[in-house]
């Protein structure tokens, strides 16, 4: 009898305990990585698909990547459900990894006591995450 998904080896790729031990840039390894998974993690400008991108981080120290051929900037989040974020990077990986280990789902007072933000902001969150979630499923009908 073969072993079910969530009890095998690839299904712990992010543990929240792993999350909880990054650091910023980690984390921003991590989105990168898991962002552009089909080019290895190397960023594709989500304007004009061009894969000749370059770091532009600004002086405060957010990342930011700029094209070369349309001259754009967007960063890891830009055009996903984090995109206009305030929340650091680590708390939405946190969130993802809470909310998918859960089995019957996660409340957002609960959500809210995890990330230690109010109840609106892990509301909102959740919400993003279950709709993400039902446009993926969509994608696959």
């Amino acid at each position: 009898m073969s072993q079910h998904f969530l009890l095998s080896a690839k299904a712990r790729t992010l543990s929240l305990a792993a999350v909880l031990r990054m650091s910023e840039e980690e984390a921003e390894t991590a989105f990168v990585c898991i962002r552009w998974a089909e080019t290895e993690g190397k960023p594709v400008c989500i304007h004009c698909e061009c894969p000749t991108v370059y770091d532009a981080r600004r002086p405060c120290g957010v990342l930011r990547f700029r094209c070369k051929a349309c001259r754009k900037d967007f960063s890891v989040t830009s055009g996903t459900l984090f995109a206009h974020h305030k929340m650091p990077l680590r708390n939405y990986l946190a969130a993802i990894a809470i909310f998918c280990n859960e089995v019957k789902g996660k409340s957002a007072l609960a959500l809210s006591r995890d990330l230690d933000c109010q109840y609106k902001t892990a509301f909102v969150l959740a919400h993003k995450l279950r709709e993400a979630m039902v446009a993926e499923m969509k994608g696959r009908i």
